[in-house]
């Protein structure tokens, strides 16, 4: 599964999501271009902070895509009809009628210790599928992280994308991985397997276990890098078990 995501190309999917499948368009999609240029503006602005008590704090754009009848992975939201007034979803086992545009959003604590919460609009729905852009805040309390293996099958699964700027001297959040400075070799990492420079663009991965129920999985890639900082945007799988 691939997981290298870039600006430019977060925006064309953006793009292609509004009006680039036939199946789905619909001329009422046009309204959805405020919610596209936010989405892509809070893809500038994602990221991961800590918070005191160490609390882990994903926070970013994300995408969704469902069948008739199935749920959004992670959130007790599921699609179940439509028709002339719209789409009908479940949440919380509370019926709602939504149109193209609507909110479509839920808060919860799918596993101890990790709070959700999700913000989307619909931007396409028909018979067969639904589809939304939002934001998804993760908050994963007591994380320490540490080097292990990403689940093969997570009972919840969520996906962000993120942006960090790490200083000389700092970890990644949610890494083992610390920005050493800039070398003539390129930029320098501590904690990464093997070969520890990487150029503009090269890929930094990371799998690893937060809590005993949270894991991530992400690439990232150098986007700007001095001797003082680092910066670097991605995409993170946050898996909950």
């Amino acid at each position: 599964m691939a997981r290298h995501l870039f600006l430019d190309q977060r925006f064309h999917e953006t793009r292609s999501i509004l009006g680039g499948r036939t199946s789905l368009r619909d001329a009422r999609s046009r309204r959805m271009w405020p919610f596209a240029f936010g989405l892509v503006v809070s893809l500038l602005l994602a990221g991961c902070s800590g918070m005191g008590g160490g609390t882990l704090t994903y926070n970013g754009p994300t995408e969704q895509t469902i069948a008739m009848n199935e749920s959004i992975p992670g959130a007790d939201i599921r699609y179940i009809g439509y028709g002339e007034d719209g789409a009908v979803v479940l949440i919380d086992d509370m019926q709602a009628v939504k149109k193209v545009g609507d909110s479509l959003d839920w808060k919860g604590t799918p596993v101890s210790g990790v709070d959700v919460t999700m913000g989307q609009r619909i931007v396409a729905a028909n018979a067969d599928r639904l589809q939304t852009i939002g934001t998804v805040r993760i908050e994963i309390a007591g994380a320490q992280p540490e080097l292990a293996p990403y689940p093969d099958s997570p009972a919840y699964e969520y996906k962000a994308a993120i942006t960090y700027t790490v200083r000389r001297g700092d970890r990644i959040p949610g890494t083992l991985i610390t920005y050493k400075g800039k070398t003539d070799n390129g930029a320098e990492f501590e904690g990464v397997s093997g070969y520890p420079y990487r150029k503009l663009g090269d890929s930094v991965t990371w799998s690893g276990r937060l809590r005993s129920n949270a894991y991530v999985d992400m690439t990232l890639r150098v986007t700007v890098y001095t001797d003082e900082f680092v910066t670097l945007v991605g995409l993170a799988d946050i898996g909950l078990v």
